[in-house]
């Protein structure tokens, strides 16, 4: 604009200009501006210096301007600077509404060449995941206090029922055992919820070192072998030394937690079948189950936390939904991947793949 009011008349231009930084004025002056004023200033400052720039012009031209002239430099300066500064007021009064709680709120973004643009399409990611995550936490608080409330209600039921009257040895025996099992749930609950709140901050203690993934596999094969024998379902195990780095207790912990969801969801007299094996750089482990399978909906959710396929069996057998959701932070916190591949009816396998080193 400068360089086409030159071209024309020699006219004193004075740039009106919502970018302070020095590179935009150095632009602007080197474009043919003979002055500046950064927007929002003061209409006394702006009529000072446009009398500046005239008699300025008027003493080495030795005539008067045209008052014209000088307005429709005024006129295109501020258009000009009105349309630079109007995206900037948009992304202000959006975030304003953001602020105040109205998540959805999303920045107009229709120019994405300009700088302001890009901008408004970075923030528009960012007010994104920002609404994700609140509603990810607030799904997680209800559903943390309705898991707390069950446990809390039985406790509360059996002491009201133990108290109503006089009761013998045996009746409160078996009161106390009930608020004991209740008790022990919400400590599993909480031991678990704040687990993983030290995974997602970074505050677990991880140790970093080599182990062997097929030995830490069959001590955990050992330790959950009598749940499957309640059931009478068979593990099969096909484990030889696969080198890895990590903790090898919090990979034990994920190892149990898959071996015990399959037995948990295996057909009576099936089999859980568990494996080790080096790939690509990664020691992996794999844990399959002859259960009915996770329903291709349900898939991408299965590693959310308190999610259940099928809730009333969870329930009934003392399950949170959190298990694989603290696998998932585990295996995450060592750099890995954990997968499922899944066929209704016929079963579900999880696969780890961790570093090897």
């Amino acid at each position: 604009m400068p360089r086409r009011v030159r071209k024309t008349k020699k006219t004193p231009v004075l740039m009106l200009t919502a970018r302070d930084a020095v590179r935009g004025r150095v632009h602007g002056l080197d474009t043919g501006a003979d002055d500046y004023l950064v927007k929002p200033f003061d209409v006394v400052e702006l009529l000072a210096r446009l009398r500046a720039l005239i008699r300025r012009s008027a003493s080495q031209a030795g005539s008067r301007l045209e008052l014209g002239e000088v307005v429709i430099g005024l006129a295109g300066g501020w258009w000009l600077a009105s349309r630079a500064i109007r995206p900037i007021e948009d992304i202000s009064a959006t975030a304003v509404r953001i602020a105040a709680g109205d998540l959805s709120q999303r920045i107009n973004a229709a120019d994405t060449d300009s700088e302001l643009g890009r901008l408004a399409g970075v923030l528009n990611s960012t007010f994104t995941r920002l609404e994700a995550a609140f509603a990810h936490q607030a799904r997680f608080t209800s559903d943390a206090s309705h898991e707390l409330r069950t446990p809390v209600t039985v406790i509360l039921s059996q002491t009201q029922t133990a108290l109503a009257r006089e009761r013998n040895g045996p009746e409160y025996r078996e009161a106390l055992e009930a608020c004991q099992r209740a008790a022990q749930r919400m400590r599993q609950l909480t031991e678990s919820l704040l687990q993983l709140t030290r995974l997602d901050a970074g505050e677990e203690t991880l140790k970093r070192e080599s182990l062997d993934l097929g030995r830490v596999a069959r001590e955990c094969v050992e330790w959950v072998r009598p749940l499957a024998a309640e059931r009478h379902i068979e593990i099969r195990s096909d484990l030889p030394a696969v080198e890895a780095c990590g903790d090898a207790e919090r990979l034990g912990q994920v190892v149990t937690n898959l071996l015990t969801n399959a037995i948990q969801f295996s057909r009576d007299r099936g089999e859980v079948r568990v494996a080790t094996r080096g790939e690509n750089g990664n020691a992996v482990l794999m844990v399959t189950d002859t259960g009915e399978g996770i329903p291709d909906a349900d898939r991408p959710h299965i590693f959310e936390r308190f999610y259940r396929v099928d809730n009333s069996r969870s329930r009934r057998q003392g399950h949170a939904g959190l298990g694989l959701a603290i696998c998932k932070a585990i295996v995450d916190a060592h750099g890995g991947v954990i997968e499922v591949t899944s066929q209704p009816g016929a079963g579900s396998t999880f696969i780890v793949k961790l570093p090897a080193k």
